[in-house]
C-alpha cells in the first residue's frame, strides 16, 4: 500500500465550504474564518464514539477478520465512522 501525501489543507476547505454554503456565504469572502470553523468541528473527531469505531470496523471487515488490504479499505472505515457520527 502506498502512502499518499498528508492534504489536510483540503479537508479542511472542504469542510470550511460545507460550511459556509449552510451559513448562506461563500468560502471565498472569509476563507481563514470557515477554516477555523473546519478545525474546531474536527477536533471532537479525533476521540471517536464507540458506535463511530463500531461502524469503521465493520465497513472493513472480512471473513471475521480484520483485514485492511488497500486505501479504499480505510476510505470505507472512515466514511462509515463519519456517517455513524452524523446519524447519532
Amino acid at each position: 500500500m502506498t502512502k499518499q501525501p498528508v492534504t489536510t489543507a483540503s479537508m479542511v476547505d472542504q469542510i470550511g465550504r460545507a460550511l459556509a454554503t449552510a451559513d448562506g456565504d461563500k468560502f471565498e469572502d472569509d476563507p481563514g474564518r470557515f477554516r477555523r470553523l473546519a478545525l474546531a468541528a474536527l477536533k471532537p473527531m479525533t476521540r471517536p464514539t464507540e458506535a463511530m469505531v463500531d461502524a469503521a470496523y465493520e465497513a472493513v471487515r472480512f471473513d471475521e477478520h480484520w483485514a485492511v488490504n488497500s486505501r479504499r479499505d480505510f476510505r470505507k472505515g472512515v466514511r462509515a465512522m463519519i456517517l455513524a457520527a452524523m446519524a447519532g
